[in-house]
């Protein structure tokens, strides 16, 4: 204790008056001394165990927060006391605290208790009140509160070092985890006077877009680990009068959805999907729950006028944080300060094989002034996706006979080398011709063809069902899976003599989010060797990473929607539907709430007049397909 003892004399005698209201003890002197160590944000947050000491409990960190990234878990025990480490002086008090308690099992009894402690104002362990327990929601937070009497609010605005929190619990025995977390003055402005503000997402069955001012800022999925959790949204938020916009979005099958929301700890917006809606049943795709709330966040930043501009020959696209905004340059956005991604796209259009792309890209933070985006002074952005496709070319191809309800080894098709010449030529002008410049120059395919399968023949079971499985299997390329992003099975429909065999097949099909089966049945193609039904399986692949791994939504009916979103083969004289398959590789697909499954659209023209969602496969190319 000397060293100690030593360090605040040394201290005293810099700063004579610090030492006026001296501690009693040794033990108040290390306290005075170490909790200058003690951040306020992370002791109220429980971000670490070490903050809070536990007489009566087992306690440990826990990954399952009600806010922030920690909380303290609490086992073995029927009553614990629960002591913060001392504090400076705190800001936003206000009359009311609360805590957030989670417990695995609803209490048929208990109690809590919550002490505010601060000696050098003559408040001595002053008990706030105690809240019952009994019957709280079992796995689910709760908000614990207390009112705070006023002299101890008074004491609370003062200036201290000494300040500790307790809480006691008095619960049924358990050895499972009771969770704490997040104390908090109720209706507090948090240091900086910027009102924070809070969201909690519950459902998300099967996503659920969350937008704020027309700028979507999240999207929830069915299963993410921050469903039920209270997070900081604040940035997304400023001066003023705020939209929040609310989408659940179904892709099958039932949905659900809640949305909460405070702003300085006060609730503004707690509302659910509706039983007429998410009855637990099975309901339709699409938008089936489209909610807009206005949020007052006066003490938020201002907002700032960000003007975006760009010599690109024509108006170019404009993205936000990889999300197209349905706006076009010039153009000016209205953005909250904050760190964002500003792009734009150029593009051309002369069908069927006349297209160009370009796009552009600045990361622009906005603070307390305008800003000004001139996307084209810096470089076209280069390639960011390059996706390898190995054409495996199958020899023979045992097909399906209807009189004997099984393949046939008479009606075998054969494929010929002049036809992987063809597919060849084909892939790389569809590359060229139509997936860059329709990527806005932000993909490519690279193409290796393989030496070809001459012992193992792929066979169709069934009419237009081809034995894949047995295939890979026989032939040993399960492995090409793992050395290229796609394998293309390449086989044919005609026989060695040149005539088409029994039954033609008439699929090309994509399978396991890399593989694609595909025939000679659909390599007679458009003018400049351009092969729609090529690119539309390759999409297949990206629309399923798209939703698979980066859990985004494809739209109703996904890249087989287009005519469900006003998109028609042949429309504005591209060709096949090219015209979809430009917007879904966009990003610029619009759907709308009052669009079905079952419904076809009217035709669109180049872009659609309004959108309440965009949707496409744009982040696959922009970020890359198949990123570890």
């Amino acid at each position: 204790m000397r060293r100690l003892s030593f360090m605040i004399t040394t201290s005293c005698a810099l700063a004579l008056g610090a030492c006026i209201q001296a501690p009693d003890t040794d033990e108040q002197l290390v306290d005075q001394v170490e909790q200058g160590l003690a951040d306020p944000a992370s002791v109220l947050g429980f971000e670490s165990v070490a903050d809070w000491t536990v007489a009566g409990a087992t306690k440990s960190a826990s990954a399952d927060p009600s806010e922030g990234a920690s909380a303290l878990a609490l086992r073995n025990f029927a009553f614990a006391e629960l002591r913060s480490v001392p504090l400076t002086t705190v800001s936003g008090v206000t009359s009311k605290l609360a805590f957030d308690l989670k417990p695995p099992e609803s209490p048929d009894f208990g109690n809590a208790q919550l002490y505010v402690n601060i000696p050098s104002r003559g408040v001595h362990s002053a008990l706030l009140g105690q809240v019952s327990l009994k019957d709280l929601p079992a796995g689910a937070y709760s908000t614990l509160s207390f009112d705070v009497p006023p002299n101890v609010v008074t004491a609370l605005q003062e200036a201290y070092s000494d300040l500790t929190f307790k809480i006691v619990l008095n619960v049924p025995h358990s050895t499972a985890d009771y969770l704490v977390d997040h104390l908090h003055f109720v209706g507090g402005t948090p240091p900086g006077g910027a009102s924070k503000v809070e969201l909690r997402v519950s459902g998300s069955d099967d996503r659920v877009v969350v937008s704020v001012n027309g700028l979507q800022r999240r999207m929830f999925h069915i299963g993410e680990a921050s469903l039920g959790q209270r997070i900081d949204v604040s940035d997304w938020f400023g001066s003023g009068v705020n939209d929040l916009r609310v989408q659940l979005l179904n892709t099958g099958g039932p949905a659900a959805s809640g949305v909460e929301l405070w702003v300085d700890d006060q609730p503004v917006v707690n509302e659910a999907c509706p039983a007429t809606v998410c009855n637990g049943l099975d309901v339709r795709k699409g938008i089936v729950w489209d909610r807009t709330f206005s949020v007052s966040t006066p003490d938020r930043p201002a907002f700032q006028p960000v003007t975006v501009t760009g010599d690109g020959g024509q108006p170019g696209k404009v993205y936000v944080n990889d999300v197209f905004t349905g706006l076009v340059t010039p153009t000016t956005l209205s953005l909250p300060p904050g760190d964002y991604t500003i792009g734009v796209g150029f593009g051309s259009e002369l069908p069927p094989a006349d297209y160009t792309g370009s796009f552009f890209e600045q990361q622009v933070t906005v603070g307390a002034s305008p800003v000004a985006v001139d996307i084209t002074a810096t470089p076209q952005l280069p390639f960011q996706e390059e996706t390898r496709i190995a054409i495996l070319p199958i020899r023979n191809s045992i097909n399906h006979v209807a009189s004997l309800g099984g393949p046939d080894p008479s009606n075998t098709g054969v494929l010929a080398d002049a036809d992987i010449t063809a597919l060849e030529a084909q892939v790389r002008a569809t590359n060229d011709l139509w997936f860059e410049p329709l990527s806005y120059g932000l993909a490519r395919w690279t193409v290796e063809v393989l030496p070809t399968i001459e012992d193992v023949p792929i066979i169709e079971q069934n009419h237009d069902g081809w034995d894949t499985t047995r295939f890979i299997a026989e032939a040993g390329t399960g492995s090409l899976a793992s050395q290229y992003d796609m394998v293309v099975y390449f086989f044919s429909q005609h026989r060695a003599d040149g005539s088409p065999v029994e039954r033609v097949s008439n699929i090309a099909w994509a399978f396991d989010g890399t593989n694609i089966g595909f025939s000679t049945s659909f390599t007679s193609v458009g003018p400049d060797l351009l092969n729609a039904a090529f690119l539309h399986e390759t999409l297949h692949n990206y629309e399923s990473y798209n939703e698979n791994q980066l859990r985004l939504y494809n739209g109703i009916e996904g890249l087989h929607g287009a005519e469900q979103h006003g998109y028609y083969s042949g429309s504005r004289g591209e060709e096949d539907y090219v015209h979809f398959y430009r917007h879904f590789m966009r990003g610029q697909v619009a759907e709308l709430g009052a669009m079905r499954s079952d419904l076809k659209w009217p035709a669109i023209g180049e872009v659609a007049a309004s959108s309440d969602l965009y949707l496409g496969v744009f982040p696959v190319l922009r970020r890359g397909f198949r990123v570890p």
